[in-house]
């Protein structure tokens, strides 16, 4: 091989380590040592798993600015009445988060019932708007299992 050829195989994998490691020889066959000779080769090294991370904090949902925050309530588990909405507001904003395996229900006495789905290890955010009109009084109520973690917010 001459020198015109080797040169640009080089050249090549000089440039191609900026981006990918070029490929290393394979390792030296290892030599046997005879018998009673202690071996000086470095101890295997050991490696610990790295701990999980900290799942993500449940809050009670954020608000939008020029809102005006009526009911709030979490985190917590299981089911609650969390309250009452005065007639008067139209327009409702319903900010809900919740994480565990199971399903979750909001009701807004008498007429709304909005059910999800919540999931394990991740918190599940929804936002739902609500054009009540003209109406008596609600009463809002989560049902969830004591396997959901959940935390509501209603704005106007």
């Amino acid at each position: 091989m001459s020198i015109r050829r080797v040169a640009p195989l080089l050249v090549f994998c000089g440039l191609a380590s900026i981006t990918v490691a070029c490929t290393a020889a394979p390792p030296a066959v290892p030599v046997a040592e005879p018998r009673g000779a202690t071996s000086s080769a470095a101890p295997a090294e050991t490696t610990t798993a790295a701990p999980a991370p900290e799942p993500q904090r449940l809050r009670v949902p954020g608000m939008e600015a020029g809102t005006k925050s009526i009911l709030k309530a979490g985190p917590r588990t299981g089911s609650m009445v969390v309250g009452e909405i005065p007639p008067g507001k139209k327009e409702l904003w319903v900010l809900f988060r919740c994480r565990g395996q199971g399903q979750a229900e909001i009701i807004l006495e008498p007429d709304v019932t909005m059910p999800f789905t919540c999931l394990d290890d991740v918190i599940s955010p929804i936002m739902n708007r609500l054009d009540l009109g003209a109406r008596k009084t609600l009463t809002v109520q989560i049902q969830a299992p004591d396997s959901v973690e959940w935390a509501l917010r209603v704005t106007s």
